[in-house]
């Protein structure tokens, strides 16, 4: 029973050390930026890039790994990676570091491709949903940890992003060194927009508006503590606790949302997203033990919602559908994060930092709505017929062939 983990430990351990260094950076570059003067629309734009770069490696990278293999190319893209974080102590510039992180962000997408497709293929179908579970778990301890050491280092000098570059260089201890045969690359196919929207136009909005939202809450929230005055001890919670929120309550939530109409679940989140948005835009800049209580909940509820979203649209799909299905949900994702750090930035230098939370409240309601009124355009689909939620993190297209091994075998049983 124990052998699938083993298979796959040397890959967890190196995407775990990646999911660290991610985290790391999510909290360091906005906080450098902001130390450089970096207007608030030029740390969104940077943001923005991120989700460019990964929405370009998830396009480029099957061919890339059917070209060169699985280890060298886990091993050419962490090395650039590695150079690439270095980059930001040397550059000042703002377009430069728009092109490093356009360039980490396709890093990230590729790295993550090609670790998740190992797991995939080295992984027994029947224990997919464990070793995914397993995976997402340790990504999501490693995202919350490793922001919490920026509190005691100092943020001014190269030591941070040397750290961020040492993780990424040791990333590729496990994976280079396991002895586990390649897996081979599997086409990475999509639906077109008009075919998904027809099968479930809420997962559809719904992966775009998550995108919209997530991107910019988890980048912009360094910026939004410093603006309100926090101390770096503070700051760095802010991430974590983001994610903190997620970890807890993303599977209770989910699994409660097997028992019913999906989209009820979809709204009540979005509506809890919009209400402490707007409780946090009015506070202004309340006591940190208002606000982290605040940001647990909406990091619970905000993060939350892709995967509902994306077991929704595995509820009306036939097998054949799934896989490439949820694939375009992730590519429609990923453009909400590539439009959303860059809209939420200029309403806070417009409104001020917390203006970061009428941003999200101001997306999040309307969808909202929008779900509510299509509830009454189309009959819920009948419990007999629901796929079982899986906890997809918004890693990679292969991270879909991995976590819906066992919503397939759901459809043709």
């Amino acid at each position: 029973m124990l052998n699938p983990y083993l298979t796959v430990t040397a890959v967890i351990v190196g995407v775990t050390l990646l999911q660290a260094a991610s985290g790391l950076l999510l909290v360091l570059l906005p906080l450098r930026m902001s130390a450089e003067q970096f207007s608030v629309q030029m740390i969104g734009w940077v943001a923005a890039a991120h989700g460019a770069g990964f929405l370009l490696g998830c396009a480029v990278i099957g061919r890339f790994i059917a070209a060169v293999g699985h280890v060298r190319a886990f091993a050419a893209l962490a090395a650039t990676l590695a150079a690439v974080v270095l980059a930001f102590a040397a550059f000042r510039e703002p377009l430069a570091w728009i092109g490093l992180r356009l360039v980490g962000g396709a890093c990230f997408a590729g790295l993550f491709t090609v670790a998740e497709s190992w797991i995939a293929d080295r992984t027994p179908q029947l224990l997919r949903g464990r070793v995914l579970g397993f995976y997402t778990v340790c990504s999501k301890a490693s995202l919350v940890v490793a922001p919490l050491f920026l509190g005691a280092m100092e943020l001014a000098g190269p030591w941070a992003f040397m750290l961020v570059s040492a993780l990424c260089s040791l990333s590729l201890l496990p994976v280079t060194t396991t002895r586990a045969a390649s897996p081979t690359v599997s086409a990475f196919s999509t639906l077109g927009v008009r075919e998904l929207y027809r099968l479930a136009p809420v997962a559809l909005v719904g992966c775009l508006t998550v995108g919209l939202i997530n991107a910019p809450l988890l980048s912009l929230a360094p910026v939004y503590g410093e603006g309100i005055g926090l101390g770096l001890a503070h700051i760095v919670w802010l991430f974590p606790v983001l994610q903190l929120g997620s970890l807890v309550l993303q599977w209770p939530l989910g699994r409660w949302s097997d028992r019913g109409d999906r989209r009820r679940m979809i709204a009540a989140l979005n509506v809890v997203v919009a209400v402490v948005a707007l409780v946090l835009w009015a506070l202004g800049a309340p006591h940190v033990w208002v606000l982290m209580p605040l940001l647990f909940l909406l990091g619970g509820a905000a993060l939350s919602i892709y995967a509902i979203c994306v077991a929704h649209a595995g509820d009306h799909a036939r097998p054949e559908q799934m896989v490439p299905m949820v694939s375009s949900l992730l590519m429609v994702w990923g453009v909400g994060a590539v439009i959303g750090p860059a809209l939420a930035a200029a309403v806070m230098q417009w409104g001020g930092v917390q203006g970061l939370f009428l941003y999200v409240a101001v997306v999040a309601a309307p969808f909202a709505g929008y779900v509510r009124w299509r509830i009454t355009r189309r009959a819920a689909v009948p419990d007999a017929e629901h796929v079982h939620f899986v906890n997809l993190p918004t890693t990679s297209p292969v991270s879909v062939e991995l976590g819906m091994a066992k919503a397939l075998a759901d459809k043709k049983d």
